[in-house]
């Protein structure tokens, strides 16, 4: 299986590969999320976000602030939201069929040293799930943490989104995976935001695992108000 790196911003490249809920975020945010589908979540800032790169003030203000999404294919229809009231400040980095393991080894051809990250948040897990291999999967994500610290950027995981008619098997790891990944990112410092039992609700698309357009569209609205408060 080979996944295409598809960036929404100033880059496209394509790299060949080898393949009510609670949002926790340590650091410089702490966000609460309605449970109602019709409400998107609402962000209470604990503290301003300040640049940790220990430059001059004529380095640093050279510097690009940049927001990146990075994941699997369910990102594909967020560009627009999460993109289009800036462009130049905010991408999407799609990778179809991606696994934890390929996000962590795709973090190098996406990430610039130049920039500065406020904040790098991150959606990947489900086609890992197919597995079944909890222990497996905490793994890679401890891999990923290890990783995504040397940019020393605000690091947000995404929750992974549940399936429908794969089996109770799968549903189970997701759910197991979920319950894990919010304990490890409070003891790492990474920001969690919880998606919970959102999208279960007909929101899912013909295949149990992709979204449908409504489902897109919520999803795109999470993320991007996520990356908008992460930019004031």
């Amino acid at each position: 299986e080979h996944w295409k790196l598809v960036t929404s911003g100033s880059r496209q490249c394509s790299t060949p590969a080898p393949n009510p809920p609670t949002v926790l975020l340590h650091n410089h945010y702490t966000l609460l999320s309605a449970g109602d589908k019709e409400s998107p979540p609402t962000v209470k800032e604990t503290r301003p976000c300040t640049t940790k790169v220990e430059q001059s003030p004529a380095t640093t203000a050279r510097k690009k602030c940049r927001v990146v999404v990075v994941g699997d294919s369910l990102l594909r229809g967020t560009e627009a939201p999460i993109c289009g009231p800036d462009s130049s400040s905010r991408e999407v980095c799609c990778l179809p069929g991606a696994r934890i393991r390929d996000v962590t080894e795709a973090l190098s051809r996406i990430i610039r040293p130049s920039d500065y990250y406020p904040m790098l948040l991150i959606h990947v897990g489900t086609n890992d799930t197919a597995r079944c291999d909890t222990e497996r999967i905490k793994c890679d994500y401890r891999a990923l943490g290890v990783r995504v610290k040397e940019f020393g950027a605000q690091v947000v995981f995404s929750s992974i989104l549940p399936v429908k008619g794969r089996g109770p098997g799968r549903e189970r790891c997701i759910l197991e995976v979920n319950a894990w990944l919010r304990r490890w990112c409070r003891q790492e410092g990474f920001g969690f935001l919880d998606h919970g039992v959102l999208f279960q609700e007909g929101l899912l698309g013909g295949d149990g695992v992709h979204l449908s357009r409504s489902g897109k569209a919520l999803f795109g609205h999470r993320l991007a108000n996520l990356v908008r408060r992460a930019l004031n």
